[in-house]
């Protein structure tokens, strides 16, 4: 006959066992959530690796996913790389990259660039692979790539070439290089006009080989498109330059300024005498053609006097003839006349204006009041008379 105690003993002892491995299993699922679901954000790519197979899993679709107990990287699709000395971009510590241009002066370049996960699951296996966390890839491959495409680029320029007339073609050549790939380049020696000594100068420059299109050719394509993730948005945020090539650049600036200033006072010392020399040439001009203008007036009032001259000539020519034509008529009227013999009524007219005009000219004559005469009264009026005769022998012959 059993023991109802050990029955007892027994139930309890079961139920320890039961409550103790449900405790262990709680502790064990409390211990482990993480490895059991895992969350896959919008902005990221998870990549889970089973504990028991081994196998790989990429996942990019939002939501949870049963990891059971493997483990899972996260990638965020994409992320901006800095490369900065500023404390509040990137990292705390002073991220900048070295560049050395071809006058041996050195910089630091800061910036930041945009870089994106592949989208196709091959890529991601390949990258995940070869670097296997986000923070690798963005330090031992984008940051890697942006470093010698820095590199390279410095000796296409000068230190000040770079902060002045060639800032905008150091983006662009640091960019085009992250991209696609560093240049191939060859050295020239060429002669270039020195400014500041007037004088040409034979230097050695660093070009870019170009094909038949003029397209730059590349020493290798660029890692990142080797792995499928792309470069977007580089910026260049400074650019420090040691204290000697500041001090250079401040000295050559200045330099480049005064000869700048002194041939554009040249130029305007040569352009005010060109601009006397026409003001001149213009003056005396204007005096000729004020001469010009002035003789042609005299000209033209002589002209007309002339003119005016001939034509009063002219008219006196035929004021003249008709008078000696009127003479003429006049004459050979009266000529006509005398051959005809007077009318009996003009020799009346005649002889009435003989006596009239006798008679004014008598009345005209001023007589002596004393005639002084040694005869005696005969001889006076002899003397009246001779008087009266001369007086009417010139009227008669007016």
């Amino acid at each position: 006959m059993e023991n109802p105690m050990q029955n007892l003993n027994s139930l309890f002892g079961s139920r320890r066992i039961l409550l103790l491995g449900a405790g262990l299993l709680l502790l064990i699922i409390i211990l482990f959530s993480g490895k059991i679901v895992e969350n896959v954000d919008n902005s990221e790519i998870v990549i889970i690796q089973s504990a028991f197979s081994g196998k790989v899993s990429i996942y990019t679709t939002p939501g949870p996913v049963f990891q059971a107990f493997g483990n899972a990287t996260h990638y965020k699709k994409s992320n901006q790389f800095w490369f900065s000395k500023k404390k509040d971009e990137g990292r705390t510590d002073d991220q900048s990259i070295k560049i050395r241009f071809n006058d041996g002066g050195h910089g630091s370049i800061s910036g930041s660039v945009r870089w994106y996960m592949p989208s196709d699951e091959k890529g991601i296996l390949k990258l995940h692979t070869d670097f296997g966390s986000h923070e690798a890839v963005e330090q031992q491959l984008v940051r890697q790539v942006v470093t010698k495409s820095v590199y390279m680029t410095g000796p296409l320029m000068s230190s000040k070439e770079s902060s002045a007339e060639k800032r905008n073609d150091l983006l662009s050549y640091i960019e085009d290089q992250s991209i696609n790939g560093v240049y191939r380049t060859i050295q020239e020696d060429i002669k270039v006009h020195d400014d500041l000594m007037n004088t040409d100068k034979t230097v050695t420059v660093v070009k870019i080989v170009q094909d038949e299109n003029k397209m730059p050719l590349r020493q290798e394509v660029s890692s990142v498109k080797v792995y499928g993730v792309s470069l977007q948005g580089l910026a260049l945020n400074s650019i420090d330059y040691d204290s000697e090539v500041e001090n250079q650049i401040k000295v050559q600036q200045q330099a480049y300024m005064q000869v700048q200033t002194a041939i554009a006072n040249s130029k305007k010392a040569e352009q005010d005498a060109i601009t006397t020399e026409l003001q001149g040439k213009a003056a005396a001009a204007k005096a000729k053609w004020e001469q010009e203008v002035i003789k042609a007036q005299a000209i033209t009032q002589a002209q007309q006097e002339k003119e005016v001259a001939a034509l009063e000539a002219q008219t006196a020519i035929l004021a003249s003839q008709r008078v000696k034509t009127d003479a003429d008529a006049k004459a050979y009227a009266n000529s006509r006349l005398v051959t005809a013999g007077l009318t009996p009524q003009e020799r009346a007219q005649f002889e009435k204006d003989t006596k009239v005009g006798v008679a004014e000219a008598l009345s005209k004559i001023v007589l002596p009041t004393t005639y002084m005469n040694g005869g005696g009264g005969n001889k006076e009026a002899s003397l009246l008379e001779s008087i009266l005769g001369v007086k009417l022998l010139g009227t008669e012959k007016k």
